[in-house]
């Protein structure tokens, strides 16, 4: 007789999907229509990060990277004042110094026309896999096409957009360009001080995301994915396969997609990568439900900062805090810029009532990564950045595409791990 522990046999599936926020779950939606059986890994369930905490916005309009040329030196100077956008978490400096170094480099005149082509490629079929995905699993009832406001309160930051407004336009985005009388007929609610705004005509609203990625979860279960709320832990080649071990057991699949967001780039080390994946903390406070106050997603231009009329209350959305995973939230943060909101909408009533933290996984020219491991059938779908919610769709059919040996309809070269050089290797 063995004196070996028994072990239960490790689940087996076609694909095992780590991360279900709504790039992940996107994938395992493709992959199913494709007929692949799915498993879904994920310490936290459906939207445990960025895909239930974000402004819900599908931003198709919104094509400038992070790094653009004169965006990173104004965040820096700003970094003594208490609601600048940009945040560091000293803590975790080690973490992400380098990321930053590669993230200014990025952000060289050189390359910005690049980084938007390949932004405005995935945006631009954004809106349709999004319409196809949520009329699939019946949820049109949480997408609605309001449409996404850019106000701003002075001359400066509307003028100091320009160039953002001339590749909306270069590139055949839908928006209109708004004066004070035009900003409080679209928002009637709006403060006086907004001066200019900038509507993104075809940018919709996803009324809740965290239950938009819920109702996903579920409508993937009823049709036979597997489910596994566990941390993965590490991805090793079994036979023809990968068995992937858990913090619940070991799972077998035949291919492994990797949408772990800022989580991902441990689990790749053994395959000698490393990614160029940096964590930036999001934060929102929510008001209580109030109809009247905010018609659509509102970004206040100059504080960065969004209010977003959800169902469940009114939405404020702020800050990128560069840290580390694990690292604790600075809940102060979000406290004290949320009555920032009232000034933007009077009307806004009474006081937030809860308050979020997550992390947005980040590269340094602001694409994703959509690659697959060199000589291995490990997919990479992470580095969306604030983009996530827009690009989610999107990029899980893409990846699924991939995994088929389908024709992409969008070039995948921009977003492979290899743009990086020697950095993804190591």
């Amino acid at each position: 007789m063995s004196s070996l522990p028994w072990r239960p046999h490790p689940r087996v599936a076609d694909a095992a999907v780590i991360g279900c926020g709504i790039v992940g779950l996107s994938t395992a939606f493709q992959l199913q229509r494709r007929g692949l059986s799915c498993l879904l890994i994920d310490p936290r369930g459906p939207a445990g990060d960025a895909s239930h905490g974000n402004a819900g916005v599908i931003s198709v309009g919104n094509l400038m990277p992070q790094s653009a040329p004169g965006m990173m030196w104004p965040a820096l100077r700003g970094l003594r004042d208490p609601l600048a956008p940009f945040k560091l978490d000293a803590g975790a400096w080690p973490y992400y110094a380098g990321w930053l170094l590669r993230f200014l480099r990025a952000g060289h005149p050189s390359r910005l026309a690049g980084i938007i082509d390949a932004t405005h490629a995935l945006n631009r079929a954004a809106r349709a896999a999004w319409l196809d995905l949520a009329g699939a699993i019946g949820a049109l009832d949480l997408i609605s096409p309001t449409g996404y406001l850019h106000a701003y309160s002075e001359d400066a930051g509307f003028e100091r957009a320009a160039g953002a407004r001339a590749h909306m336009q270069r590139h055949g985005v839908a928006f209109d360009v708004l004066d004070r009388a035009q900003l409080r007929d679209l928002e009637p609610g709006l403060a006086a001080f907004a001066r200019h705004g900038v509507l993104q005509r075809d940018a919709l609203f996803v009324q809740e995301p965290g239950e938009f990625c819920r109702r996903l979860f579920n409508w993937l279960c009823a049709r036979g994915a597997d489910t596994l709320i566990a941390s993965a832990r590490a991805i090793e080649r079994e036979g023809e396969g990968y068995r992937v071990r858990t913090s619940g057991g070991d799972v077998h699949a035949d291919q492994v997609v990797l949408a772990a967001g800022a989580w991902s780039g441990e689990l790749l080390r053994p395959f000698g990568l490393r990614l160029p994946v940096a964590a930036a903390r999001g934060y929102h406070a929510m008001y209580p439900r109030q109809e009247g106050v905010v018609r659509r997603p509102t970004l206040w231009a100059e504080r960065y900062m969004v209010v977003s009329p959800m169902r469940s209350g009114v939405r404020v959305t702020a800050f990128k805090e560069m840290t580390a995973p694990g690292r604790a939230s600075r809940p102060a943060l979000i406290q004290g810029l949320a009555p920032q909101a009232r000034l933007l909408f009077p009307s806004l009533a009474g006081e937030p009532v809860s308050d979020w933290a997550g992390l947005r996984p980040c590269t340094p020219d602001s694409l994703p990564i959509l690659d697959r491991v060199d000589d291995e059938r490990i997919f990479i779908a992470t580095g969306h950045g604030h983009l996530g919610l827009t690009q989610g769709p999107i990029s899980g059919e893409l990846i699924a595409q991939s995994m088929m040996g389908e024709a992409s309809p969008v070039p995948l070269a921009p977003y492979r791990l290899a743009r990086f050089g020697g950095y993804a290797r190591g």
